[in-house]
């Protein structure tokens, strides 16, 4: 084996090595990482866009099918996501504050 080769192979390796580290580093968990079920607040009919009382009545069916903790891991992802975006961040923070008022308690 050539010196370049060698070279070349312990560098490919601390790549890897470098790659494996940022896999292993919590800071670098993206979050909607840990959403268990993808699309679900879709399939209860909520949508950033829609009225209060619609967004509402699909948190709700939200959160008797999949749980307290798991849409509000959902909504704050999507807040987070859209933070920039003035009237839907303004919206998912309600939605927030509105699962935290009914359900908050009971999770």
């Amino acid at each position: 084996m050539s010196k370049e080769e060698r070279d070349g192979r312990t560098e490919l390796q601390k790549r890897q090595a470098e790659r494996s580290k940022r896999k292993q580093d919590r800071h670098h968990a993206y979050p909607s990482s840990g959403i268990k079920h993808a699309g679900s607040l879709i399939q209860q009919g909520y949508r950033v866009d829609e009225g209060q009382d619609r967004r509402r009545t699909a948190l709700n069916k939200a959160v008797h099918e999949y749980g307290y903790r798991e849409v509000v891991e959902k909504v704050n992802a999507l807040a987070v996501m859209n933070k920039n975006h003035k009237e839907n961040g303004r919206r998912l923070r309600d939605d927030l504050e509105y699962l935290r008022t009914e359900f908050g308690d009971s999770g």
